[in-house]
């Protein structure tokens, strides 16, 4: 026998002399059993629920495979009556790769995968087969029912459970197979599996019916309560103006004659004007018509954005395949793309090329480039993609016409002097099919600067271009330089979005006046070149003698195409949808009845009082003067109109917020934080897939389900967006170009496309990009694409799946509306859309033409769902403003959860109070939506959870009381799993799936302090401050999102106190200075490092630079499936990563809670420690002080320590009991507390209060007193007395018992009365009480010299 030792310590004893077979065979033994710690393995414990529902699946794929793989030969064993079993030993084979199930929700996600699945696919198999020979199928019949019993057959396996199984009875009870072989084993599980296959087809065919029949019958009945008189009547009741409830939600201005007069009190109209959607507008519908001017340019720039979506994917198809197209080549197609959509004419020798014929050619070779695209596109698994060059070019080209067109007729418009209408007219008719606007970089990018040749080449064009001119006019090099320097110091803005901003002339200073007045820059080549031309256009040539001046370079012209192609289609639709905006304000106002609230008056009305109204586009100080044209131009039909000087900033778009122009820096801080907040939303795939989950909610609450074809129809729209191709599922088939249109009607309607937390991050990049001044040059391209990281593919998915379920309430909103006409064709609705009422009134009728009714429908509709569904355009603008505070995070989102909440249920009321059946219905299921997902879903998913586990509330509420984090307390803890004890294992945070938690969390709070005071015991007070102002009180989980540090700021302020949330620090004072500054840097960097990223920054000594990575749990999960030493996968908790639990998380969004008891106990025992050190202090600070401190001050100090000491003890008592509560032992309770040396355990584990008592140094340095420091007094009495008063309390009372029936004793001869007040307070008389009285006594006798 020879010992041999392992690397890791351990001896292995082998049986053989010969010492080269035992280390062989001692190396095959270390190979076969590695020594892995405890914390790189996956105990029982460490297995997620949530991982399980993975795990489960993978055994139902494999014992499916296995089930089909062994009928066979099962079948053969039973014919052959072959005694080999040969089924067994293929059993054997899938064993070892079947992964084993330990939960509830493992086992029946493998019940699905292993049966109903392959049942599903089954059925509809049958049923294509079917539908190619014409039988006619509906709904599951008979033959479905054979097909989906065949196919459970073949994939049942033996160590499948039936409910037979587990009453011990029944038919489907299977046969025991454990003393069986060969043939009658074989005979047997042919047997079960038929049994198997009964009762499986039963449970999946069948609940799927019962759930459709309860939904069903839901909303019958919510038709049917609905059309009673008794909701009517309630409804109306509430509706009253005399109700409390008057004013919930939705409440359209007109139904109110007294809007007006209740608005005036001060605090009313502040409040709506800083936290309403209305704002300081006159009424909703004008607000409205604002939102619709925006909704207007988003459709314009979202048809242009798709378009050149599909340019990027052409030219990143052309960049990647340098095979086929070099450098030349590439700058060779941005030119042609450029000639095609702003052509001009270009100069070959003596020669020149018109515009038409430039565009023509442009045209041909785009068309030749794309067919050279389409032959060497690889084929893929969704076929061929389709890219063009040309397509998208088209869109650009129609596009930019249209709106020109547009601008054109505005001509007409007598607001515009004859002048400009002519140069107007004029500049696009010339450029009809080509017009483009200039922009230039000097005017846009404040980093611009013109390089010295581009300088010297526009020096020399403006001596040349004015060399004819008299001497005392002509510009010698230096008067052209200076030219040139005014043109950059001009900073020309479009920014009124005038008429006049889309002509060439006259909009730089520099070319209005002086030598050059008259000039047009369309003959100054090299000066625009010079300020930065925005062009796709490869050379720079020049017009009077036709020479290149300059190449520009690729990244340029891809620069200068994108900008001049989005900024033309923006500045276009900005002027347009400003125009129809005030037009639509006076017809608006024009279509109001007499006496209603119009708020628009060519004169101040008669009555109104001095100084209340003003003059739209008025100038100067003369309120009767001429309104001038610039004025005309920039308001159109509301210059010189007389409006309430509360609207007047509000038309004239006045900023009156935060302006952080004069703060670079701080600038710079909010681009930063809008980073941060994409970092970890759009760029972190939980919160991807969580952001889809959650939105459904939304149609939820508003009644919006059972229609799974709008669902289906909704995400191929959007998906065919993202994608940029044809995207279709279920029944309909919809051509890419009926799915672009229909999209584009979408954002038209401004349904989509208005993501509150994506608004809120783009909101807060603008304002870093256009003020930040601090690191210009990095910051800005670092912002830049953060700012458009909406259209990268992260973008367009969070995005998308926001709008996938905006699309589908919409569709079923319509769907809604269109019922109540066809059902009812005398019904009417009430107005929501201000368009409707301008054209129809206040109500709308089923009288009108059908394609007029059905526009008027989808404006309601799409109207509703602004209304109900969070919508970043209807955010307050005071809420908006609250983004470039350095608190909160994404505070846009709560407060649309407010918004919506109260409109879902003001819709409801109004519409349950309505004369129409139809319309009650949809009120009513309205409202019912609305309690589902605020109470019903929650409480209900809650009360399965505790069932289908086990558990019981009391250890949901122990969990959230002592071991949960501060964000979990208040939340829908769901219990998921078990252990065999009954034990809670795992619990899921429903409130991440719920946005409406948000409105239950202050009330949760509330009662949950109470609870929780009452089982602790605290007093009244103690328990009304934790409910309504403590760390998880009402008011923090109100204000929370509102008032937090937002995630930058809140790292930048760990840095500079050195302390996290957590109460952590970052660095430790001995660290050296560059470990400091390295730990300091990684800690800032995790607020902004993507949620995708697979590494994170960390500080590590062991580095030169101090600075390293670390992997993340994602990647170490994959290490782990892949065979990585398991010590490298253990996660930041040190527990070993369920792979399972980590990929079933990132695909689902779910993330369950693992009760880590040991670990919370160990760190309140820690906390407690803490805090019985600072009641200490306490005393120990009163009695210590120099200055003179009478005993009553000493004894109240005295009191107050041994009442927070206490506190603390008693907590952690409370924690005990919980952890007991959650089905831990004594010993697992004491070994993290002793691990964390917590105070007087033994007294804390018998529920009992250990006091506290001063020392004798800290009593004899309170009573000596010298030259510095005078004498405290101490009243030992007292302070003896209150310590025998806490010693040995009891963290908990005892529960009363119940007294027996009292006994009557006969009556006593009476005596006086006596006078309690002169009785002394008793000693304790207890032993214990007073040994340790006497023993204090005799300390401080020896310590004051007395005998």
């Amino acid at each position: 026998m020879i010992s041999v030792k392992l690397p890791d310590g351990r001896s292995v004893p082998v049986n053989t002399d010969d010492p080269e077979v035992a280390r062989k065979t001692a190396q095959e033994y270390l190979n076969k059993n590695p020594n892995i710690q405890r914390a790189a393995r996956v105990g029982r414990e460490d297995t997620s629920a949530v991982g399980d529902i993975l795990r489960g699946v993978g055994a139902g794929i494999v014992g499916a495979v296995e089930g089909i793989s062994t009928l066979p030969v099962e079948a053969f064993d039973l014919i052959t009556g072959s005694e080999e079993g040969s089924a067994e030993e293929l059993r054997k084979f899938f064993d070892k790769y079947k992964p084993d199930t330990s939960t509830g929700l493992g086992e029946a996600a493998r019940f699905i995968t292993q049966f109903a699945a392959p049942g599903g696919l089954a059925v509809k198999a049958a049923k294509s087969m079917r539908a190619k020979k014409a039988i006619e199928s509906k709904g599951f019949d008979a033959t479905d029912v054979a097909t989906f019993g065949v196919a459970d057959i073949a994939a049942t396996t033996p160590d499948v459970e039936t409910l037979g199984d587990f009453f011990e009875a029944g038919p489907t009870q299977r046969v025991d197979t454990q003393d069986l072989i060969g043939a009658e084993l074989a005979a047997a599980n042919l047997s079960n599996r038929l049994r198997v296959a009964a009762e499986g087809a039963a449970i999946v065919l069948g609940v799927p019916q019962i759930a459709k029949l309860g939904i069903v019958s839901v909303g019958k009945g919510a038709d049917a309560l609905a059309k009673t008189d008794m909701v009517k009547a309630a409804a109306q009741a509430i509706k009253d103006p005399n109700t409390p409830f008057h004013g919930v939600g939705v409440k359209p201005d007109l139904e109110d004659p007294t809007f007006f007069q209740k608005n005036l009190q001060t605090m009313k109209k502040k409040a709506r004007e800083y936290l309403t959607f209305q704002g300081n507008m006159p009424d909703r519908f004008v607000k409205q018509y604002n939102q619709a001017k925006v909704a207007e340019v988003s459709a314009h720039n979202n048809k242009v954005r798709q378009a050149v979506g599909e340019l990027d994917d052409t030219m990143s198809f052309i960049n990647k395949n340098a095979g086929l197209f070099n450098d030349q080549d590439r700058s060779k197609i941005l030119n042609t793309v450029n000639d095609y959509l702003f052509g001009e004419p270009i100069a070959r020798g003596s020669k020149m090329i018109d515009r038409k014929s430039v565009k023509l050619a442009a045209r041909n070779q785009l068309k030749e480039v794309d067919k050279i695209i389409s032959k060497n596109m690889p084929k893929s698994l969704f076929g061929k993609k389709e890219l063009s060059l040309f397509k998208p070019a088209q869109k650009i080209r129609l596009e930019i016409d249209g709106l020109s067109k547009s601008v054109r007729d505005m001509v007409d418009d007598p607001l515009i002097e004859d002048g400009l209408k002519s140069s107007l007219s004029q500049t696009i008719q010339d450029n009809k099919t080509y017009y483009g606007i200039r922009l230039y970089r000097a005017f846009k990018d404040p980093n611009y600067q013109p390089t010295k040749p581009q300088e010297e080449s526009a020096i020399k064009e403006l001596v040349a271009m004015t060399k004819e001119l008299p001497p005392n006019e002509a510009l010698n090099p230096e008067n052209a330089k200076a030219v040139l320097n005014e043109m950059l110091q001009a900073k020309f803005s479009n920014a009124n979005m005038t008429p006049s901003g889309v002509i060439d002339p006259e909009t730089l200073t520099g070319i209005a006046q002086g030598p050059l007045k008259g000039r047009r820059l369309d003959d100054l080549p090299a000066v625009r070149d010079f300020l930065g031309e925005y062009t796709g256009a490869k050379e720079v040539v020049g017009r009077m003698n036709p020479s290149l001046i300059r190449a520009r370079d690729i990244g340029e012209q891809e620069l200068g195409l994108r900008t001049k192609m989005v900024d033309t289609v923006d500045v276009l639709s900005k002027i347009i949808a400003k125009k129809n905006y005030f037009d639509n304000l006076v017809d608006y106002n024009n279509a109001l009845p007499p006496g209603a609230n119009k708020f628009l008056f060519d004169k101040i009305p008669e009555g109104a009082r001095a100084g209340t109204y003003s003059r739209i586009g008025a100038e100067g100080t003369d309120p009767l003067a001429e309104i001038s044209v610039n004025a005309k131009q920039r308001f159109g039909k509301l210059a010189g109109k007389y409006v309430l000087n509360d609207y007047k900033a509000a038309f004239e778009d006045l900023p009156k917020y935060f302006n952080t122009e004069a703060l670079p820096l701080y600038s710079t801080f909010l681009g930063l934080k809008g980073v941060s907040q994409i970092a970890k939303t759009v760029l972190s795939p939980i919160t991807q897939i969580r952001n889809a989950t959650t939105a459904g909610f939304f149609a939820l609450a508003n009644g919006n389900v059972g229609n799974a074809d709008a669902l289906v129809d909704s995400v191929a729209t959007v998906f065919s967006n993202i994608a940029n191709k044809r995207v279709s599922f279920g029944k309909s088939r919809p051509t890419k170009r009926d799915t672009e249109k229909y999209y584009n009607e979408l954002v038209d309607l401004g349904v989509i496309n208005t993501n509150a937390k994506i608004g809120e991050f783009e909101s807060l990049l603008n304002d870093a990009v256009e003020t930040t001044q601090y690191m210009p040059g990095l910051a800005n391209k670092g912002f830049n694409y953060a700012r458009n990281i909406q259209n990268t593919l992260a973008g367009k998915l969070y995005q998308g799946s926001d709008d996938v379920w905006k699309a589908y309430s919409y569709e079923m909103e319509l769907n809604k509306l269109k019922n109540v006409f066809k059902n009812n064709k005398d019904a009417s609705i009430p107005v929501s859309d201000p368009r409707n009422f301008t054209e129809f009134g206040p109500t709308i009728s089923g009288n009108l033409p059908d394609n007029v009714l059905e526009n008027v429908l989808k404006r309601e509709a799409a109207e509703i769902v602004k209304d109900t569904v969070p919508n970043y355009a209807r955010v307050p603008e005071a809420i908006k403003q609250l983004r470039r505070l350095p608190f909160g995070n994404f505070v846009a989102f709560p407060a649309e959860i407010i918004r919506t909440s109260g409109n879902i249920l003001g819709r409801s009321i109004k519409e349950l109070a309505s004369e129409s059946p139809e319309i009650r219905s949809i009120g009513m299921k309205r409202l019912l939506g609305s309690m589902s997902v605020n109470a019903a879903i929650p409480a209900s998913l809650y009360s399965a959870g505790l069932l289908l586990t086990g558990a019981d509330d009391d250890q949901v509420q122990a969990y959230k009381r002592s071991a949960a984090y501060e964000w979990d307390r208040n939340s829908t803890l769901i219990p998921i799993a078990t252990d065999k004890e009954g034990k809670i294992t795992d619990l899921y945070n429903f409130s991440y799936t719920n946005p409406y938690d948000y409105m239950a969390r202050p009330f949760k709070a509330v009662y949950n302090a109470v609870q929780n005071g009452i089982t602790a015991e605290k007093d009244l007070t103690e328990i009304a401050f934790d409910s309504s102002f403590g760390e998880s009180g009402a008011f923090y989980e109100f204000f929370a999102p509102f008032m937090d540090e937002s995630i930058i700021t809140e790292k930048v302020f760990d840095v500079t106190r050195n302390k996290t949330s957590f109460g952590s620090d970052v660095w430790n004072v001995a660290d050296p200075l560059g470990l400091k500054f390295a730990k300091g840097f990684a800690h800032l960097a995790d607020g902004i490092v993507p949620g995708a990223s697979p590494v994170d920054l960390k500080a590590d000594v062991a580095s030169p630079v101090y600075l390293d990575f670390s992997v993340r749990e994602f990647p170490k999960a994959i290490g782990a499936v892949v065979g990585v030493d398991p010590e490298k996968t253990v996660g930041r908790q040190g527990y070993q990563i369920d792979a399972a639990q980590e990929f079933t998380e990132a695909l689902t969004g779910v993330k369950s809670l693992k009760p880590r008891l040991d670990r919370t106990l160990y760190y309140r025992g820690l906390e407690a420690a803490r805090e019985v050190r600072e009641a200490a202090r306490i005393f120990n600070q009163v009695a210590k002080s120099r200055g003179n401190k009478n005993a009553e001050d000493i004894t109240k100090a005295f009191i107050t320590a041994n009442e927070q000491r206490f506190k603390a003890l008693r907590d952690l008592n409370l924690a005990v009991q919980d952890a007991r509560t959650l089905g831990l032992s004594t010993p697992e309770i004491t070994k993290p507390l002793r691990e964390a040396k917590t105070p007087n355990l033994n007294f804390v584990m018998a529920g009992r209060f250990n006091a506290f008592f001063p020392s004798n140094e800290t009593i004899s340095f309170g009573l000596q007193g010298n030259q510095d420091k005078l004498s405290n007094a101490f009243n030992m009495a007292d302070m003896s007395r209150e310590y025998a008063r806490f010693q040995g309390k009891l963290f908990k009372q005892p529960e009363p018992q119940p007294q027996p029936a009292p006994q009557i004793t006969p009556a006593q001869p009476s005596t006086p009365p006596v006078d309690q007040s002169e009785i002394e307070p008793a000693e304790p008389a207890s032993l214990f009480n007073r040994g340790t009285q006497a023993l204090r006594d005799l300390e401080l006798r020896k310590l004051l010299g007395i005998d």
